[in-house]
């Protein structure tokens, strides 16, 4: 009986302990919204002083750390890419700058040290009729070419397609592939695409990505952009001073008169040459 009456006071202990911390949990949750809300209320505010406004749907996004990564080029990939596009007969041709030209009587494809590619084939069908055939037959050619990625997605217009994916999870904002389909039955294919796993060389915490620093750099910056849509944090591809490729991390800023880079480390507007 007595053991009992032990139970229940330690049922009831139990209980009264995990309300507190649920308590304590809504609460916080509750506090961090707030001040979420009233920093995005203040942005707002400071933005306008720039002449910009966030869109009503804008939702700025957690600040987070991402370390500062390598890939290795692999030329490999690239020659297998080739092949598929332009049969194994392809001639091979390696230029001192490191960039390596393949050539048959299918057409041509032409790798770049910095990842850039630019190739031109025929296709072997017909030319797509409208946007979903486009994007149907452009499925089915990068699939055969070995150029896949993880969280793939592709967008068509008209009879061009672009492909984005991710890289160790994070989206990589100029690693894009375009497609432009002839009306001849043919295909040029130009972007930006690494090949492997990424790793890191670098012993340290991570580059911090803070979206409203980051917000407000841009805005002071930035010319001819009335209003600021979206903002998201990954990794743009680039060639460090030794000639490697680099995943550096980098927010990607959605306005009405375009997509910008802006370096989370430097907070500065990255020139885009690709």
């Amino acid at each position: 009986m007595q053991w009992d009456k032990v139970k229940n006071v330690l049922i009831v202990i139990l209980l009264a302990v995990n309300l507190f911390l649920m308590f304590n949990f809504g609460a916080k949750m509750w506090q961090d919204y707030q001040r979420g809300e009233e920093l995005t209320a203040d942005l707002r505010t400071l933005t306008q002083k720039y002449g910009m406004q966030l869109d009503d749907a804008f939702e700025l996004p957690k600040d987070k750390v991402l370390p500062t990564l390598s890939i290795d080029r692999s030329r490999t990939d690239e020659e297998k890419v080739a092949q598929a596009m332009l049969g194994e007969e392809a001639e091979r041709t390696e230029q001192e700058d490191g960039t390596v030209q393949f050539q048959s009587a299918d057409g041509k494809v032409e790798w770049h040290a910095d990842g850039t590619v630019q190739a031109e084939c025929t296709t072997g069908q017909d030319a797509p009729a409208d946007a979903a055939d486009a994007l149907r037959l452009a499925r089915q050619l990068l699939s055969g070419w070995g150029l896949q990625a993880e969280d793939e997605s592709m967008h068509a217009d008209g009879l061009t397609v672009t492909m984005t994916g991710t890289v160790a999870g994070q989206p990589v904002h100029n690693r894009v592939l375009t497609l432009r389909f002839d009306e001849e039955g043919g295909v040029t294919l130009s972007g930006l695409w690494s090949f492997g796993t990424p790793y890191t060389t670098v012993r340290g915490s991570g580059v911090s990505c803070n979206a409203a620093d980051a917000l407000l750099e841009f805005a002071s910056r930035a010319q001819d952009v009335q209003r600021i849509d979206t903002m998201t944090a990954g990794y743009r591809i680039e060639v460090d001073s030794n000639r490697r490729l680099q995943l550096t991390p980098t927010w990607k800023i959605g306005t009405d008169s375009g997509e910008y880079l802006v370096d989370c480390a430097k907070k500065t507007i990255v020139d885009q040459e690709n």
